[in-house]
């Protein structure tokens, strides 16, 4: 997989380069042109597509060896700043990383932490932490509310995000930000499937990934708690699946449906020569938080914690370099899901995420109380809940469109 570049500051930086200006101008053409054709094209900034786009250009331009020295050192300057932008930043947050991992906090919300301070830190012109302001904090969040008309979950996720890095990672004091623009609380109505559309769907699915898509509406999960189930959490006697570490770190229990449990069992015993394999060639074992690892130090071995949904080859574990075997990556799934869709026939802008909305909706539908359901879904708010009361089959109840008694 080529390495995407992330480099918002390039013109800034270029403008404050010691090239002539003659040279600044003729990297900006460049570099503006590059990018553009990456739109185009819908392609990421990497290597590979600057070699790409130089192949075309060539090609397009017929450009002599001088215009083309120019090319291709204007982008070279790109990737070789983008990537000392980002070692100095990898640097500066290191501690941050340090400490969120020491707590035992996501991945997801690692990455999710740092990539909004890094976008903050990038439109606001902030070298280092020390220099940030209130202010600055403030201007960002009413862009975010006012230019790009995000809703108010992502504003408050962005906030939450700048604080912690700032407070916790820097231990940099804020004072209040005062009146910020608050961005509006749009509520979308979900997508769902009607029963004959899920099981459409299912019939357009293969192998594993069916397995998954069957489990995820039967049980109403949320993508990254399928892809994370382990061994361990499913009571096939019980017939409950147990998710860890749920969204706001909660625990809960839904119900494993009966017509799952061979086929779970089935699974289980496909994936067991894989784990010993592993064992036998001593691969290490599978992540475990750091407390976790510490309190019992051959959990990561024990089948019992052992990846549901084991990825088949090895890769590098991004918090420490070990290479293990990790979770199927939740890409390969949610890719299966659309080409199922279009397979499918299906209309409707399904994602994964439509299958726990149609688990929700459908037991509303059939009579289910809603205060059971948001204990199924894992919502802490029960207006959470109440959004599938709009998507029902019969909404309030059962009334009939006036178009029915003509």
């Amino acid at each position: 997989m080529a390495l995407m570049v992330h480099f918002p500051r390039w013109f800034e930086i270029l403008e404050s380069s010691e090239f002539s200006e003659k040279q600044r101008e003729s990297a900006k053409v460049t570099i503006r042109w590059y990018l553009g054709w990456c739109g185009r094209e819908k392609r990421g900034c990497s290597v590979q597509s600057a070699r790409d786009f130089l192949a075309w250009a060539v090609e397009e331009k017929a450009p002599n060896e001088m215009v083309l020295e120019s090319w291709k050192s204007s982008l070279n300057w790109f990737f070789s700043t983008a990537r000392e932008q980002k070692a100095s930043f990898e640097a500066e947050v290191g501690p941050v990383r340090a400490l969120m991992r020491r707590r035992g906090m996501a991945m997801r919300t690692e990455e999710t932490y740092l990539r909004w301070y890094r976008e903050f830190a990038d439109w606001s012109g902030v070298s280092i932490a020390a220099e940030v302001t209130e202010e600055q904090v403030k201007a960002y969040l009413d862009m975010l509310a006012m230019e790009r008309k995000v809703t108010s979950s992502t504003q408050k996720q962005a906030l939450n995000a700048i604080v912690f890095v700032l407070k916790e990672g820097f231990g940099l004091e804020l004072s209040d930000f005062g009146e910020f623009v608050r961005a509006s609380n749009r509520r979308r109505i979900p997508v769902v499937l009607s029963r004959s559309e899920v099981k459409r769907l299912f019939a357009s699915i293969d192998g594993r990934n069916r397995l998954m898509a069957r489990l995820q509406y039967g049980a109403g999960l949320r993508l990254s708690e399928l892809v994370r189930l382990r061994v361990k959490d499913l009571d096939l006697d019980r017939r409950q699946v147990v998710v860890r570490g749920g969204k706001g770190d909660k625990d809960r229990v839904t119900p494993l449906p009966q017509i799952l449990v061979e086929p779970m069992r089935e699974h289980l015993k496909a994936m067991r020569p894989l784990y010993e394999g592993d064992r036998e060639a001593g691969v290490a074992g599978v992540y475990l938080p750091e407390s976790l690892d510490r309190k019992l130090p051959k959990a990561s071995v024990d089948w019992r914690w052992f990846w549901l949904w084991a990825s088949r080859s090895l890769s590098k574990d991004p918090r420490g370099g070990v290479r293990r075997r990790h979770h199927v990556i939740d890409k390969v799934y949610q890719r299966s899901i659309r080409s199922a869709v279009a397979k499918s026939g299906l209309t409707k802008r399904v994602t994964s995420h439509a299958l726990r909305h149609s688990f929700a909706t459908h037991l509303l539908e059939d009579g289910v109380d809603i205060r059971t359901v948001q204990d199924l879904l894992g919502h802490s708010n029960i207006e959470t809940t109440q959004i599938y009361l709009h998507v029902m089959k019969k909404p309030g109840m059962g009334v009939k469109s006036p178009l029915d008694a003509l």
